[in-house]
């Protein structure tokens, strides 16, 4: 899943550009931010500015479709929203219910071996 902008790539202008590309050729199948920063005022900013610009671009995204006969309701913008900034994210990370266990004995030699 495309996964955000890089840290370094991380212009409005740049941001803006991937993120209506990847809204032409995806639809709402991405996460269009996430960050690397090792500073807290960095992510502070970035993000409010990443957040408008993501929002303009989803406008645009609404702006197009209704010019060639489309309609777009407030759900439909509440749910491409949603997948954007949290389901598509908890959905690629979520584990199935049942993960394979390790007997304890298997375990205990595995630790032994390290």
């Amino acid at each position: 899943m495309p996964f955000g902008c890089w840290w370094f790539l991380n212009n409005s202008s740049i941001v803006a550009e991937i993120t209506n590309q990847r809204l032409e050729l995806l639809g709402t199948t991405f996460i269009p931010q996430h960050s690397d920063a090792r500073v807290l005022e960095q992510l502070i900013y970035k993000w409010q500015d990443s957040r408008g610009v993501i929002a303009q671009c989803l406008s645009d995204s609404y702006d197009r479709l209704v010019s060639v006969g489309g309609s777009v309701s407030s759900e439909q913008i509440q749910r491409d929203v949603t997948k954007l900034f949290e389901t598509n994210f908890t959905s690629w990370v979520r584990t199935p219910d049942k993960l394979p266990r390790v007997p304890a004995a298997d375990a205990a030699h595995l630790a032994d071996l390290t």
